[in-house]
């Protein structure tokens, strides 16, 4: 439970960096383990009316996992293998704006957490735990994006000075400004379909 009391949660990355792998050597193996052992003792355990003592054995130290938090899913796994990845950007760089040049897939990846917060994942909506929020905000997660709002005020500060220049708005197709536009233009035919 050192990892835990450290962490905030009981969630072994998968792909553990270096440095957490060489803190904890058997802790990923471990919870590899108990997760296959999950899949087995529940897999199996309807299959006859009849619980086993080792079968009782593994039902008590799965419900003892699931008290401290631990997750069995793996694809929940996954999203605790990203946290520690955003952890570790943190760690290095003091913040937690990652730019998609540096990391493509961690950039997505926060920009989901955004998205699932709003419950804009496209046309299914996703629960967001309470527990993924509050370790999320515990190392400065930013819920809206400075740098996306830095971006959006140059492109209209560049929008606003075209107007004044040419006295139109009509853009030279091609060109960085006019893909700008017509991604508003996207984002606001999508909210009116949706009743935003």
């Amino acid at each position: 439970l050192s990892f835990q009391a450290k962490y905030g949660h009981s969630n072994f990355p998968q792909n553990a960096p270096e440095e957490l792998t060489k803190q904890y050597p058997t802790l990923a193996r471990f919870c590899h383990d108990q997760r296959l052992e999950y899949k087995r003792l529940y897999n199996n355990k309807f299959r006859s009316d009849k619980m086993t003592l080792p079968v009782f054995d593994r039902d008590v130290r799965c419900r003892h996992l699931e008290e401290v938090g631990f997750e069995f899913d793996r694809t929940l796994a996954l999203w605790y293998d990203k946290y520690h990845e955003l952890v570790e950007y943190r760690n290095d760089n003091g913040h937690v704006r990652v730019r998609s040049k540096e990391n493509t897939p961690l950039y997505e990846w926060v920009l989901s957490q955004r998205k699932r917060r709003k419950g804009t994942t496209g046309t299914k909506l996703f629960v967001f735990p309470e527990a993924q929020m509050t370790l999320l905000d515990s190392i400065g997660f930013e819920w809206e994006s400075e740098v996306y709002d830095e971006l959006w005020n140059a492109k209209y500060n560049e929008l606003v000075d075209f107007r004044k220049k040419h006295g139109h708005l009509e853009v030279e197709m091609r060109g960085p400004l006019y893909f700008w536009m017509d991604k508003q233009r996207k984002r606001r035919a999508g909210k009116k379909r949706f009743g935003q």
